[in-house]
């Protein structure tokens, strides 16, 4: 009770603080109180063109003790376009709403294959949202998604946002503001935007869930990638932060929970390169990985260098066989850039470059990309419980 109590006195001082620094005159608390502050917002396609929904912070309960008093407020409205939909929540609204403390924007599957130009435009270009909120994608409606009651502490917004910083735990999904989306879209590779769900938790209560990413070529949504696919991705851009790869026992089928090994990957990184090739170019990948082994049923006590030079290899293995898996959908089915290739030929080919931009997305597909990994196990458990046997 006193975390509750604590974390909401921060987050209202926070915001307090934040709206000082904003003002350009004297604000009083009655005054700020009078704001509603946006900490979500979602977008879902309308007969009329857009249903915007928007979930507030209710400044004054977060400040205040008991159980019935509500902590945020949704508020929707519909418009022609999305400007039309933000100034139509003054219909629906009693507070002015406040954009500057925006934390996440979420964007419906079927509002995104539309075409998201129109978002980025406005929240791109408008002087009172920052750049630096995340995006997401959801095949749910959004209005739903931010009307659910989820099992969460404070505000569900809250819940979403920390979901979404919290990629690297596993590393199978991705963290993308509004200033990395805008990167990629004025270039040449295709973005990603991570997938977010709803999901049953604790009986009959619901809550989020991200996992997997969402790829868009220039402003439509064209696909997904699965969890795995994603990390694939993310090993290709040394961009894994931390995961753990499941993988079979030495000569077993791995069917059993007997039969798996757990690695924990603790570092990872990543080095891209073009090449020319008899007129044809070829992107080489070299990935360094290390971690510890997490856990085994079928490795025995006392582990010998050659134990874990076959180890390694069942790890560089699964590493790779991820790799592919994100290089097949990317190149075969979705044939979007989504690694960025096209700007490493750039960098090193800039002439040929301007030839080939033109029509990149014919030659992504057939694109030669050779990938090179090293693995390397560092520690396990069952080493250190050694270590401890050789203290005693």
């Amino acid at each position: 009770m006193m975390h509750h109590k604590r974390f909401r006195n921060i987050l209202v001082m926070i915001l307090i603080l934040c709206l000082s620094f904003l003002a350009t005159g004297c604000w009083n608390r009655r005054e700020i109180e009078d704001l509603g502050f946006v900490l979500a917002a979602g977008i879902d396609s309308s007969k009329q063109g857009y249903l915007l929904t928007v979930q507030a912070a209710n400044v004054p309960a977060l400040s205040k003790e008991g159980k019935n008093v509500p902590t945020f407020f949704t508020y929707t409205s519909t418009g022609e376009t999305l400007f039309d939909a933000i100034r139509k929540t003054t219909h629906t609204s009693p507070k002015r709403l406040f954009w500057s403390h925006t934390k996440v924007l979420i964007i419906n599957e079927e509002a995104a294959q539309r075409g998201i130009r129109p978002y980025l435009e406005y929240f791109g270009r408008d002087v009172e949202e920052r750049r630096d909120f995340l995006l997401a994608v959801t095949p749910h409606r959004t209005v739903d998604l931010l009307k659910t009651n989820v099992v969460t502490d404070i505000i569900p917004a809250l819940s979403i946002n920390n979901l979404l910083e919290g990629y690297k735990a596993t590393s199978t999904s991705i963290k993308v503001n509004l200033n990395d989306f805008l990167r990629v879209y004025h270039g040449s590779a295709s973005a990603l935007l991570p997938i977010v769900r709803l999901v049953q938790d604790q009986g009959s209560k619901q809550g989020f869930y991200v996992s997997g990413s969402a790829v868009f070529k220039k402003d439509k949504l064209a696909g997904q990638l699965s969890p795995i696919e994603t990390r694939g991705f993310l090993w290709i851009k040394g961009e894994v932060k931390s995961g753990i790869i499941v993988t079979k026992c030495p000569n077993t089928e791995g069917k059993t929970v007997k039969e798996k090994l757990s690695f924990e990957t603790f570092q990872a990184d990543s080095e891209i390169k073009a090449e020319k090739n008899q007129g044809k170019f070829v992107i080489r990948v070299s990935i360094k990985e290390s971690g510890n082994l997490a856990e085994s049923a079928c490795v025995k006590d006392e582990i010998d260098p050659s134990s874990l030079v076959e180890l390694e290899k069942l790890k560089k293995e699964k590493i790779e066989a991820e790799v592919k898996a994100a290089l097949e959908k990317t190149q075969k089915d979705l044939q979007a850039d989504v690694f960025g290739f096209g700007e490493v030929i750039h960098r090193a080919y800039p002439k040929e470059w301007k030839n080939l931009k033109e029509y990149w997305d014919r030659v992504f597909p057939t694109l030669e990309v050779h990938v090179d990994v090293k693995t390397k196990i560092t520690g396990t458990a069952l080493i250190q419980r050694q270590k401890m046997k050789d203290k005693q």
